[in-house]
């Protein structure tokens, strides 16, 4: 999971919202208020400089006044660092919007430092032009390096007088306070929808980390580089398998599994695993290693990248009828579903599993029953569960058949069924080629009667329990 420790990075991440993640910090936006008020005194725009150590939270606090202040600030205006110095004026020219009755924050960011004197010097000139008719705009150049930043105040006051640059728009930025910082990390956590458990991490490292920062985005930093360590370094260093569990059932199968994953990554959840199956084995095993935060299911469930997606009763007996062997194929027909290629394209189609490995996910989740399952699919799903003790590994040959066909990337031709894992009596049901990667599968077939989320979940903590253990992630 990658944690931006800057606001142009929450900018360019579609994962993210940046307006939540803003802390409002008085005493900066105290200095915005005053660069407002000198425009209008003055009559003109201005350029002022935002100077603070790297991380503090410059660009953030042009960010935050516009939101913080949106009954006098237009939302903010950045210059594309991609603009040459010597082409920056034209762009304003062709970009500023028209005059209203706020400012309009007009940013200049990632330009720490540049030895086109002249360039510059024809850069403040323009700007000064313009700024003398606008008088709502605000040019703010945020820089960490003092020296650099007198040089650019000297250059523009010789250029523009104190007028382009007065002693109000030499802003030095605080940024949020420390008792702030978690906060902040919370609020990244909320929208990333993971928790300290996911990764590794324990509130005491958080604090001590806190403690150890200058600047915010140096403590954003460190919990990146230590996520890093803990779940990228670990997948890479251990080589581990991305597990994903298949659960097929009758239609309820969907809303009971939608319990124990998120919505969109279909990621499974710690919490609600062992909130539905607390007293099975592997539910009491889990809560004894959950003291520690290198231990904890929530962290194993994001080291294996641990999925949950699911089958309803048509898409596994069409699947059946189209893939699975001859005596199978047989007793479905005489059940009423026989072999029909559009049917089984249809019914995967609309099953998550297929969405997943399709990639247009699943963004909402729901535990309701959709639609009425007619009797000759149940009566041919209920065949197949029986079965499935004894067929499984033909069972899920033929689902992972259909999925091929739909989804070319998941090379189900040239994947493994039932592979040992090295360990007595462990085995993935399959192994399966999937783009430039690997997906051990699972799969659960069960009955009507057992479509709960508790057996679900401790059919997924044990098998967790035992990649876990096979990997010595955990303690046996």
């Amino acid at each position: 999971m990658k944690i931006p420790t800057r606001f142009e990075h929450i900018l360019g991440d579609e994962r993210l919202s940046s307006t939540p993640l803003i802390v409002r910090v008085p005493q900066d936006m105290k200095k915005f208020e005053i660069l407002r008020r000198t425009t209008e005194i003055q009559g003109g725009g201005i350029l002022a400089f935002l100077s603070g150590s790297s991380g503090c939270g410059k660009t953030t606090s042009a960010w935050s006044a516009s939101i913080n202040m949106a009954d006098r600030f237009e939302s903010v205006l950045p210059v594309p660092a991609t603009v040459p110095l010597r082409e920056i004026s034209a762009w304003l020219e062709g970009n500023i919007p028209d005059p209203t009755k706020k400012s309009l924050l007009v940013l200049l960011d990632g330009r720490e430092a540049s030895d086109d004197t002249v360039g510059l010097r024809q850069f403040m000139a323009s700007l000064n032009q313009l700024l003398r008719g606008r008088q709502d705009v605000i040019v703010v150049w945020p820089t960490t390096s003092d020296e650099w930043k007198q040089e650019l105040i000297s250059m523009a006051r010789t250029v523009g007088g104190n007028s382009l640059t007065p002693k109000s728009a030499d802003v030095t930025i605080s940024g949020p306070p420390k008792s702030s910082w978690n906060d902040v990390l919370e609020r990244l956590f909320i929208q990333l929808d993971q928790r300290l458990e996911d990764l590794g991490l324990s509130s005491d490292y958080t604090e001590e980390s806190i403690t150890n920062s200058d600047t915010v985005g140096e403590f954003l930093g460190a919990v990146r580089d230590e996520i890093a360590e803990r779940v990228d370094m670990v997948q890479i260093s251990q080589d581990l398998p991305e597990i994903l569990f298949v659960v097929t059932s009758t239609s309820a199968v969907v809303g009971e599994a939608n319990r124990l994953r998120r919505a969109g990554t279909m990621v499974l959840k710690a919490e609600e695993l062992v909130g539905y199956s607390p007293r099975s084995e592997a539910g009491k095993w889990w809560q004894e290693r959950n003291s520690s935060p290198q231990h904890h299911l929530a962290y194993v469930i994001s080291l294996f990248r641990a999925k949950l997606v699911t089958m309803t009763p048509s898409s596994v007996a069409y699947a059946i009828a189209e893939y699975g062997p001859e005596d199978m194929r047989s007793a479905l027909r005489e059940k009423g579903i026989g072999k029909s290629p559009a049917n089984a394209d249809t019914t995967f189609k609309s099953t998550d599993f297929s969405k997943y490995i399709n990639g247009s996910g699943v963004n909402e989740l729901t535990s309701t029953t959709k639609g009425k399952t007619s009797d000759t699919v149940l009566d041919s799903f209920a065949f197949i569960q029986g079965s499935s003790a004894s067929r499984h590994k033909v069972i899920n040959q033929a689902i992972c058949a259909i999925a091929e066909k739909n989804v070319p990337d998941f090379s189900a031709s040239t994947g493994r069924f039932e592979v040992d894992l090295g360990e007595q009596d462990t085995y993935a049901d399959a192994v399966i080629p999937f783009g430039e990667r690997e997906l051990h599968m699972e799969f659960h077939h069960l009955s009507d009667a057992h479509c709960k989320a508790a057996s679900i979940a401790a059919y997924i903590m044990k098998k967790l329990r035992v990649y876990s253990n096979h990997y010595n992630i955990t303690p046996r």
